[in-house]
């Protein structure tokens, strides 16, 4: 990550930007002006092109013609237009590679005349981020594609941005049409994620044979190698200890402390039983088999501790530094054993949650008297950033990633109320940490919280671009370059108006609790009703449109109301779970319509 930084500072190569404005990208001298306001101040991008040809090496590489894939199949969805058939206007894009010319990933986007942009980086990877920041800082119309303005060079200062996708409860992962979730993972890549982290949840299964764990093992394998195909590592998440539903009742773990916080599901197993690490390490290999057997390349192995998971009995107590750092360690030899190179991650989640029970500084103990045997240590919380990492040196001085909740926080159900933009919160949380971690892994429950996910994607790209300005971004992008103010101040609006909660009963929802301040629900509301008279119906109809302009509905029509759904929320409600493929959805991913 350093190496990439001091890159950047020797001004190895110099990120121009257009039109003979002076000066270099921002990644390379603070104070100029933003990449991004250099764009909107030329919104004429020049010629509009309704036909692409890709110039690339005679034989490019798998991901290299992957990345021209999603990058057409994106434009053609905008606008209609099949962009390889030979049209009226026609647009060059030549692809180089050349290699250890750039530090990994990175790019170089240059234009040589009106009709013609060359991309060069040093691996596809940094070929397929470029195609994505080309697409993301241009006009795409029922016209065709404008190029936008952005040359330069862009190198990325986290080499490690990962996106977990929660698959349960029947949520958009769990049950949407795959060819959905291989076009949102795509799309995502187009914004720097480098790595895709999925959990093979046992709880919910007798085994490991179990008609339903198959299921869930295909559609997991599915997920993972649409991220490989994306140009995305892999990554295998689980529990330090947990268990299949039918694990026997004499090796389950003892609830662990701070269960309110922590969570069990009562199945998890007790590794100081006689046998318990033994029956462990079996279910961890075949796991491992498992998704080996689906051809599944694992790059990352992340073991957690907690939430669920942990021991609360008195020969594993204090978890994090005892039991589960012993079990760890030996479900990171097995995996070494079984995938030769694989990378392990240790989640210290939730360790010293409420008190300090001697998690942090045992684990710091352990490494400072034992070469680690991890790779990366893994922290977070629901809250806030643990104090001890704020205060200490990461135990072994390990890289470390951290685990941002983008999709949770103060609402309920997650997701329920459409979009939940949280710009300013994750700002803040990001600026205690920006400094201290090579990169990190969102929690993610669904689409709903699109906006976050490409907040932290520029955050792992570029510590130091704002959040604001990622929006910004993203508005021009996705919804229109011509209304980035007012749908901003709607956005501002929404994350102070966050907060609505559902209260169910029998599957049935009782009422809305709703923020007593109100910041202007109305104002966010005509505001984004105003801007929806004025998209394209390609734009106002897609998703990304609909979750942000419902959930606004909903802050104003339920303040208006007292919390008490009329009709138009009802239907926005069904809506929402169409759009998830939520309608068979447990209670906590269901949007609430009665």
């Amino acid at each position: 990550m350093d190496n990439r930084r001091e890159f950047l500072k020797k001004g190895a190569i110099a990120g121009i930007l257009l039109s003979g404005a002076t000066g270099f990208s921002r990644n390379l001298i603070a104070g100029e002006k933003s990449e991004l306001k250099i764009e909107l101040e030329n919104k004429d991008s020049g010629t509009t092109f309704n036909s692409i040809v890709f110039i690339t090496s005679a034989d490019p590489d798998t991901l290299v013609e992957k990345a021209t894939k999603i990058f057409l199949r994106i434009l053609t969805e905008r606008t209609g237009i099949n962009f390889t058939i030979l049209g009226s206007s026609q647009l060059s894009i030549r692809l180089r590679i050349v290699a250890q010319s750039m530090p990994p990933e990175a790019f170089r986007i240059e234009k040589s005349k009106e009709n013609s942009i060359t991309i060069t980086a040093s691996d596809s990877n940094g070929i397929l981020y470029g195609l994505g920041k080309l697409l993301h800082s241009s006009v795409i119309t029922e016209k065709g594609f404008a190029p936008g303005n952005w040359q330069g060079l862009s190198v990325p200062e986290k080499p490690k941005r990962n996106i977990y996708f929660a698959t349960h409860f029947h949520n958009f992962y769990h049950t949407a049409p795959v060819e959905k979730v291989t076009n949102y993972i795509e799309e995502l890549a187009l914004w720097g994620y480098n790595t895709i982290e999925v959990w093979f949840d046992m709880h919910g299964f007798e085994g490991i044979h179990d008609p339903k764990a198959i299921a869930m093992l295909d559609r997991l394998s599915f997920i993972l190698k649409a991220g490989k195909n994306a140009g995305m590592k892999v990554a295998i998440c689980m529990l330090g200890n947990e268990g299949f539903n039918s694990s026997p009742k004499e090796l389950r773990a003892k609830p662990p402390r701070q269960i309110r916080l922590r969570g069990c599901y009562g199945v998890e197993i007790c590794p100081s039983q006689p046998g318990g690490t033994e029956l462990i390490l079996t279910q961890v290999a075949d796991e491992l088999d498992a998704f080996n057997n689906r051809g599944v390349i694992v790059d990352y192995i992340v073991i957690w501790p907690y939430d669920q998971g942990g021991c609360g009995c008195d020969k594993c107590t204090p978890w994090g530094s005892n039991g589960y750092l012993k079990l760890s360690k030996k479900i990171a030899e097995l995996a070494h054993q079984k995938i030769p190179g694989v990378k392990t991650i240790l989640s210290t989640w939730l360790f010293d949650c409420v008190e300090d029970e001697g998690e942090w500084s045992g684990l710091a103990d352990a490494f400072a008297n034992e070469k680690p045997w991890v790779d990366y240590i893994q922290a977070d919380s629901h809250e806030a950033f643990p104090k001890y990492l704020k205060a200490n040196p990461v135990p072994g001085n390990l890289p470390l990633l951290n685990f941002p909740e983008i999709s949770m926080w103060e609402s309920w159900p997650w997701g329920g109320f459409g979009a939940n933009p949280l710009p300013s919160r994750f700002q803040r949380l990001w600026d205690e940490v920006k400094d201290k971690t090579a990169g990190g892994a969102p929690y993610s429950e669904g689409i709903f919280e699109d906006i976050n996910k490409v907040i932290y994607s520029q955050f792992y790209w570029s510590r130091d671009k704002p959040a604001t300005e990622t929006i910004r971004e993203y508005i021009a992008f996705e919804f229109s370059r011509d209304h980035v103010d007012e749908i901003s101040e709607a956005i501002t609006i929404l994350e102070k108006n966050h907060g609505l909660r559902g209260t169910f009963k029998a599957g049935s929802v009782v009422k809305f609790n709703v923020p007593k301040a109100d910041f202007g629900a109305g104002k966010a509301f005509n505001l984004l009703k105003s801007v929806d008279e004025k998209l394209s119906e390609m734009i106002k109809n897609g998703w990304r449109w609909r979750i942000l302009l419902l959930r606004a509905m909903f802050d104003y029509e339920l303040r208006k109301s007292g919390g008490i759904p009329n009709e138009v929320v009802e239907n926005g409600f069904r809506e929402l779970s169409a759009m998830y493929y939520a309608e068979q959805a447990d209670d906590s991913v269901r949007p609430p319509a009665n």
